[in-house]
């Protein structure tokens, strides 16, 4: 029975051989020409980016020990890629990854100089698309966005033009162009497979996440080189993947175009980033506790305390506050907040959407320059301490106020130090004097030799004892 069924299976594709092949070559070449379109997008692409990626090749100048005594040579480190963003008739500017250029420290980090700058490669080896090779130096380098900067004397290099990441959408067409496992220039095909995504890799040096994830096959070495939508133009600089093998598993991760573009921009203009700030402390909150405050059952962020002298503190900003967009973007985590304001530079205006009460409302405030912040907080906590009642005894100085005295500079070695305290934690109180909220009471406080004190740590209130 098995035997006959196929047999009449046979016949039937039999019979429809010649028509069906017929019908189906005919819908086979609609459908090719239709996809030619495609193809062909992907064609102008690497015509109109490809001239402008570059492959890096970092190399390490090292002593070595002879019979005829010390010799230097050089070696290969690595290798990643670059794409030109500027050029002029003598020379051109080629952004990367700032670990493609940096040496690394090991531990997710780089390695520095006793005077806190970061120790980049003896020698940088640029090859441009038609195989012309120049050294390149160093304009530049961020490393919160893992951006760096650096000219080769070469001109009139076709320059990139830049999209605007914050319009991709999942789903989107994107190439990845650049030279992996030293095998040459390639170009790889695939889609956004998500936005905002943050992996961890950054943390160690304090850094921005808020990465274009795609399916592209981006490999070792591709790192630096530019992530392109189908109109030519640069969405993201590839940078890092997730994989358990070391290869492309299709978990790959670029850094915006609104960063990149930005570091750019400022890195060929004074060869350091301006960062901006709010000065706005924040915390995730989940889904459970966005419900109970009146909102969608989604992550969110929450200000849970604000800096003072700051466009915050300013602006009316309370903790407790849920910041719902960043220029009408979104934000539903603190790196994805931080990667919008990274998009900004210092004097721009920005609107926060907030929640507060139950109720939306919106906030225009002016980013302010995060080194000018912190000279201010700096002036202010020096006049502060000035002003504030030494004790000797504990090691640290306090100012009162209607709750306790409060620490505002703590001593390395002191009892104050030893046992945990910092700026900003509270004296309540001392177990023979009482409550202590006058300069009286810290000046009876700087007379004991011994005691027990009452101190408040953020939420934390222990009782401590001293001994002089």
């Amino acid at each position: 029975m098995r035997l006959l069924l196929l047999l009449c299976c046979l016949t039937c594709l039999t019979a429809l051989d010649q028509a069906g092949r017929d019908q189906a070559r005919a819908e086979l070449r609609q459908l090719a020409a239709e996809s030619t379109r495609l193809s062909r997008c992907f064609n102008l692409v690497h015509e109109i980016v490809g001239p402008s990626v570059v492959a890096i090749r970092t190399k390490e100048r090292q002593v070595v020990l002879t019979w005829g005594g010390r010799a230097v040579r050089e070696v290969d480190a690595g290798e990643g890629s670059g794409f030109v963003v500027a050029a002029d008739a003598e020379q051109a500017w080629i952004l990367t990854n700032a670990h493609v250029v940096l040496q690394s420290d090991g531990q997710n980090g780089f390695q520095k100089r006793r005077d806190g700058s970061y120790v980049g490669y003896d020698r940088l080896r640029v090859v441009l698309h038609d195989n012309r090779e120049a050294d390149a130096v160093y304009v530049g380098v961020d490393v919160p966005s893992d951006l760096a900067l650096v000219r080769v004397p070469i001109g009139g290099l076709p320059a990139v033009e830049w999209a605007d990441s914050e319009q991709v959408h999942v789903g989107d067409w994107v190439v990845a162009l650049g030279y992996p496992l030293g095998v040459g220039y390639s170009a790889s095909a695939g889609i956004v497979s998500a936005t905002d995504r943050s992996t961890g890799i950054y943390e160690a040096v304090g850094g921005f996440e808020s990465f274009i994830q795609t399916d592209t096959a981006i490999n070792p070495g591709n790192s630096g080189g530019p992530l392109v939508d189908l109109q030519g133009r640069i969405l993201g600089v590839n940078a890092n993947i997730v994989s358990r093998t070391g290869a492309n598993i299709g978990l790959g991760f670029a850094i915006p175009s609104a960063i990149a573009r930005r570091v750019a921009e400022d890195l060929r203009a004074n060869g350091t980033v301006r960062r901006g700030a709010l000065g706005v402390r924040l915390e995730e909150i989940d889904a459970n506790l966005a419900r109970s405050l009146g909102l969608p059952p989604a992550q969110a962020v929450r200000v849970s305390g604000i800096d003072p002298l700051t466009p915050a503190e300013q602006a009316g900003i309370r903790a407790g506050d849920v910041v719902l967009a960043v220029g009408g973007t979104p934000v539903a985590s603190i790196q994805q907040f931080r990667g919008r304001l990274a998009t900004r530079r210092p004097g721009e205006q920005v609107q926060l959407t907030l929640w507060r009460d139950g109720a939306r409302s919106q906030l225009s405030l002016r980013i302010a320059d995060r080194d000018e912040i912190d000279r201010a907080l700096a002036k202010a906590a020096e006049e502060l301490i000035a002003k504030a009642t030494p004790l000797a005894n504990l090691g640290c100085r306090v100012l009162p106020d209607s709750q306790g005295l409060i620490i505002v500079q703590v001593e390395a070695g002191g009892l104050a130090a030893d046992g945990g305290l910092s700026p900003g934690d509270r004296i309540l109180a001392e177990r023979g004097l009482g409550k202590l909220i006058t300069v009286e009471h810290a000046a009876q406080l700087a007379a004991l030799r011994d005691g027990v004190i009452q101190v408040q740590s953020g939420r934390r209130v222990a009782w401590l004892r001293f001994r002089g």
